[in-house]
């Protein structure tokens, strides 16, 4: 039920969901998804025979070129996201034009309803991928713990690795501050960052340290394959 509900909130125009990918939008063709969200409007509009058959072309077309720009698309996420958004934009203003004022009334009270479950999700989602906010300190003192466990840390290698993890988690946080959002302008501060707060742990920590350290790290990159550059494994916080 879920996949359905995010693939339909995308179909039905919310530019927040444009780029998402779940295993049914991928198997479904145009032809499916667009015959799947009228049916659905069908139920909760009230449409007419005449308007479903107006919907259905409306939905078909925008599924099509939605498919079509994400076969295409671009590295630069900012410039995807305003084209999906316009796409959908467009969407919006085709099926006001069919729809009642009643309806219309309707469909924007779905679409704000289907948002807000998709925005509490992801909060959720993030709260618990991040344990919740933490300050510089209160990340570094848990990335500290998991080390030194994995790693079997003494006293006097615990406090000067918290102090890198310190420094490091509020030096983050600046970036993030500075750009917030543009990943782009970040991934080098981040990849230098990383590669500076991988130095000093190395000259902290012994040869076998290092080793166990070392297999940590590519252990939680193939574990977070593909998520954001800059996020050292293992993860913060």
């Amino acid at each position: 039920m879920k996949k359905i509900l995010l693939m339909v909130t995308m179909v039905l125009g919310l530019s927040v969901l444009a780029q998402a990918q779940t295993k049914e939008r991928q198997h479904k063709t145009p032809e499916q998804r667009a015959e799947r969200v009228t049916g659905m409007l069908q139920k909760k509009l009230n449409l007419s025979a005449d308007q479903s058959v107006k919907v259905k072309a409306i939905l078909l077309t925008q599924a099509t070129q939605m498919q079509s720009m994400r076969a295409n698309k671009s590295d630069d996420k900012k410039a995807n996201h305003e084209a999906f958004k316009t796409q959908l934009q467009k969407t919006d203003s085709e099926l006001a034009a069919v729809f009642t004022a009643d309806q219309n009334k309707t469909y924007s009270d779905f679409k704000a309803k289907l948002k807000e479950r998709f925005k509490g999700g992801h909060g959720m989602m993030a709260h618990n991928r991040k344990g919740g906010i933490k300050n510089p300190a209160q990340r570094a003192e848990r990335m500290t713990g998991m080390l030194q466990k994995k790693l079997n840390l003494s006293d006097d290698q615990s406090a000067k690795v918290k102090a890198i993890f310190v420094a490091r988690a509020a030096q983050v946080d600046s970036l993030k501050a500075k750009n917030p959002g543009d990943r782009k302008a970040n991934r080098e501060a981040f990849k230098t960052l990383k590669q500076d707060t991988d130095k000093q742990l190395q000259a902290v920590l012994t040869a076998d340290q290092q080793k166990t350290y070392s297999e940590l790290k590519a252990q939680m990159k193939e574990r977070h394959k593909g998520k954001r550059d800059g996020v050292t494994a293992p993860k913060e916080g």
